[in-house]
């Protein structure tokens, strides 16, 4: 009886070590186009952010110079692996772009990324 309690006990542990780093799982941010760094000829019609799991985006900025460029807001808040941004008419410059969404799990994930646009 005590051996059957024994391995009960070895399964039960292993199962909660198996399935622990699922409950973690953010849904971090795995691409975004422009790509971080990018140099482009022309200036993008859209921002795009692909996560690794659903996602709400929650806060979307663009800057150029330190100056804020007004972005149309109806994407936030929805649940999403991708989200799609439209953008105004861009200026050549350097554009930063700063996020921060909520993960299907409730936790804040946050981040910053920027592309130029011509030389």
């Amino acid at each position: 009886m005590r051996e059957i309690e024994m391995i009960l006990r070895t399964m039960l542990l292993l199962v909660l070590l198996v399935t622990a780093p699922a409950a973690k799982a953010h849904s971090p941010l795995v691409a975004t186009m422009p790509a971080d760094g990018a140099v482009l000829a022309a200036a993008p019609d859209s921002l795009q952010l692909t996560f690794k799991g659903i996602a709400r985006l929650a806060r979307l900025s663009l800057a150029r110079d330190g100056a804020d460029i007004p972005l149309d807001m109806d994407h936030l808040m929805q649940k999403a692996t991708q989200h799609n941004v439209p953008l105004p008419a861009l200026a050549d410059g350097r554009y930063k772009v700063r996020w921060r969404a909520l993960s299907a799990d409730g936790h804040v994930i946050k981040g910053t990324f920027a592309f130029t646009v011509g030389n």
